[in-house]
């Protein structure tokens, strides 16, 4: 059910279903026509025989009723469609003087009101209908027949059953209605394959642009068909392989800029820090370096973070994997923040579940930076005299690295979306918006998983899941 939508549904709603009804109103008018054609076409035959045969009759009679009769004897002796239809004489009364059917009986009245009618109009009157006597339905036609002197002495009447006619026609509509079949199952296997040849190249276009949306930048699609799915192809593409080359030149552009950033911080912050430490300096002086060390400081990580971002997006990121005690560069990292944490009137709560040391395969700096980067978000985010809770235990295969905040937390709206590049929700967060999308990438690198639970007003937990023992 789940195949039969959009464009499919669409085109056998609108399309099928309207040839559909055209065939079927084709297939009742070819019915009814045809019943009205055998219909009228045997009355009129019947009309125009009754007609002859009542002329032709007065031929046999002069004066009386007794040529009459005879006559009705030798017309009915020689009638010759006795297997087609039955000939029947009726008297002045209405009731058969003589009958070609063996199974009509002298005497009786016939069953159908033609022949009162016909006597009493005296004129020549067709009936269809079902005969009262034998129950079946049949056709029938009454003439008047007269003496020569102009006096009324009886009528003809010819009669036929309708069930083979109505069994033709049954026949002639069943043969109808298969051919409309016939047509109707041709026109939806020629439109199956006509569906698929427009809904396959849209299929492959929609995947192909879900993943150039997901960052495969470069990917096209195979053109097919040289019409305006080809076109649509061309166009993704071109844009496809445009992006791309926009991407290698922002790339580019962030690497270079990182790079050439890289030398003057560098000198800015070791003089900043010479001078800091020199003699004679007075409380002014060394405010003013503090400054200027804390701000290159963090414009260098910025600039840092930027090379790394440039290096996943061309690939170029290294891992250098080694066995490495998680729980050491943990702590080290923890003793690292301390005093800026005390600075901004934090202090970290860290719960060790594992007890010995938790030995993974992984590059030492790389999770190192990752934890820095969490820790320090955490710091950004938390109001003062608050803690931050980190914790590390295994799970299962696994070593999970936590570490919550009791800050101002993330919005939903916010929350699925925090680990794409660039991505800070407000402008006016602090950061550059790409250090949770590098420990991401970093994180997965290391076959493991980072995980970011928050409710706004209540704080932030982000898990860090690494495969243990060198597990992938």
């Amino acid at each position: 059910m789940a195949q039969f939508r959009g464009i499919k549904r669409r085109w056998v709603t609108n399309n099928l279903g309207l040839i559909a009804l055209i065939l079927l109103v084709a297939v009742l008018v070819f019915s009814v026509t045809v019943y009205y054609f055998h219909h009228s076409n045997l009355a009129s035959q019947l009309a125009t025989r009754a007609d002859a045969s009542a002329a032709l009759f007065q031929t046999y009679i002069n004066k009386s009723e007794n040529e009459f009769f005879d006559g009705a004897q030798r017309y009915t002796a020689e009638f010759v469609d006795k297997d087609k239809m039955e000939f029947e004489v009726i008297g002045i009364n209405g009731y058969v003087i003589c009958s070609s059917s063996s199974s009509i009986l002298t005497g009786f009245r016939p069953g159908t009101p033609d022949v009162a009618d016909a006597l009493r109009l005296q004129k020549t009157v067709p009936y269809t209908g079902r005969d009262s006597l034998t129950g079946e339905r049949v056709m029938s036609v009454s003439s008047p027949v007269y003496l020569s002197n102009g006096e009324l002495v009886g009528a003809i009447r010819y009669v036929t059953g309708l069930s083979a006619v109505n069994k033709s026609i049954t026949q002639m509509c069943l043969s109808a209605g298969a051919a409309v079949l016939v047509i109707f199952f041709f026109v939806l296997f020629s439109n199956r394959y006509f569906i698929r040849s427009i809904v396959n190249p849209i299929r492959e276009i929609n995947e192909t642009t879900k993943r150039i949306a997901a960052g495969e930048y470069g990917i096209a699609i195979e053109k097919k068909f040289d019409d305006e799915i080809g076109e649509l192809a061309d166009s993704i593409n071109f844009m496809s392989s445009e992006t791309q080359r926009s991407i290698m030149i922002k790339n580019d552009f962030i690497s270079s800029v990182s790079h050439e950033l890289r030398t003057p911080l560098t000198a800015i912050n070791g003089w900043a820090e010479t001078l800091l430490h020199s003699e004679g300096l007075d409380k002014l002086e060394q405010r003013g370096l503090s400054v200027i060390l804390r701000e290159s400081n963090h414009l260098r990580e910025m600039v840092e973070e930027l090379l790394d971002f440039s290096r996943i997006e061309s690939g170029r990121l290294v891992i250098n994997r080694a066995q490495i005690d998680i729980k050491a560069e943990l702590e080290d990292t923890i003793i690292m923040f301390e005093q800026r944490l005390e600075q901004d009137k934090l202090h970290v709560v860290y719960t060790d579940r594992c007890g010995s040391e938790v030995m993974i395969h992984g590059d030492r700096s790389r999770l190192r930076q990752v934890f820095v980067n969490i820790i320090d978000n955490a710091r950004k985010y938390s109001p003062p005299n608050e803690t931050i809770d980190i914790s590390i235990e295994r799970r299962g295969d696994l070593v999970a690295v936590v570490i919550a905040d009791h800050g101002a937390g993330i919005s939903a709206v916010d929350l699925p979306h925090v680990k794409q590049k660039f991505y800070k929700g407000s402008a006016n967060k602090p950061g550059s918006g790409i250090g949770l999308a590098v420990s991401d990438e970093i994180v997965q690198m290391h076959g493991g998983e980072l995980l970011i639970e928050s409710e706004e007003g209540a704080g932030t937990a982000v898990t860090i899941l690494l495969p243990a023992d060198g597990k992938k």
